[in-house]
């Protein structure tokens, strides 16, 4: 099978999945979450006793002589942005319900993407990781979730983790109005709390960590040969050192605290997620945990 085959047949199965898993219940759970994008103008009326002063035109209403007020429509229509990352990193793969982290990253970016066409809502796509970045401008559909998909597992291999920085910078560029924004990555970069302050600051943020158990806890494995998913690098490792395996634990452990220290004192919700795991369950409480908060 040669290797175009094989993501379309990837492609086929996860489609396949997403629409199962975005049924009528979860994607009703996924609009609860929005905290919306507020009002948009309708039209002018003319005041009538209990309306709020402070919806008076007063330019309409010295044009005509009569108090006028502004009127508004709740906006329905969301954009929900996923930007996915496709580093070398990505790749890694051990054991779980996906190939790799890459592809399980898919799978939830179909969840959500369905769950978004079933809403009436844009979708669209930033993946990172490669250089030039890729961007799928936000459309609505069911092709566009197909789109999205297999832009994600057919992407470029290549590629280090970008700073931070550099990825907030791109989806504010793309990205001007304010959307929801699911930034799924191992999150191997450097720790950046001022970049992700500023995309929260104009999005709603969710960032969706994704990470493979065994690159957190090496097996007991014995001498190994490695290469480094980015770089390309090959090196040797005794993983029968119970030392080397532990200080590859706690440096793990350590980057992924001070990440999750910035998550929480920005106030972001986050998902910290292993391939192992069912993703949907996580997904489910943190929509009804945000409906919550948006009901009060």
């Amino acid at each position: 099978m040669d290797k175009t085959q094989e993501i379309m047949e990837k492609v086929r199965r996860i489609e396949l999945q997403a629409r199962r898993m975005s049924t009528a219940t979860f994607a009703g759970q996924y609009r609860s979450g929005f905290r919306g994008q507020g009002l948009d103008f309708d039209d002018f009326r003319e005041y009538r006793a209990g309306d709020e002063p402070r919806f008076i035109d007063w330019k309409v209403t010295a044009r005509t002589g009569t108090p006028y007020v502004r009127t508004f429509h709740e906006e329905r229509e969301q954009v929900l942005l996923l930007a996915v990352d496709v580093s070398g990193s990505m790749d890694y793969a051990s054991a779980g319900i996906a190939d790799t982290k890459r592809e399980y990253a898919a799978q939830i970016a179909a969840v959500l993407a369905y769950s978004a066409a079933l809403n009436g809502d844009k979708v669209g796509l930033l993946l990172f990781g490669h250089k030039p970045h890729f961007y799928l401008p936000p459309a609505k559909g069911m092709k566009q979730c197909q789109r999205v998909v297999r832009e994600i597992l057919s992407a470029p291999t290549a590629g280090a983790d970008d700073t931070v920085d550099e990825v907030a910078a791109e989806i504010l560029r793309t990205q001007r109005k304010s959307a929801m924004v699911f930034l799924i990555s191992d999150f191997l970069a450097a720790v950046d709390k001022q970049a992700i302050g500023k995309l929260n600051f104009r999005h709603e943020l969710i960032p969706v960590r994704v990470n493979d158990p065994a690159e957190l806890e090496l097996p007991a494995a014995g001498r190994i040969s490695f290469r480094d998913p980015e770089s390309g690098e090959l090196f040797v490792g005794d993983l029968s050192d119970k030392q080397l395996r532990q200080s590859h634990s706690n440096a793990m452990q350590a980057h992924r605290v001070e990440w999750q220290r910035v998550f929480n004192q920005l106030g972001i919700d986050s998902l910290d997620l292993l391939t192992t795991q069912d993703f949907i369950p996580a997904l489910r409480k943190m929509f009804n945990r945000r409906s919550r908060v948006f009901a009060h």
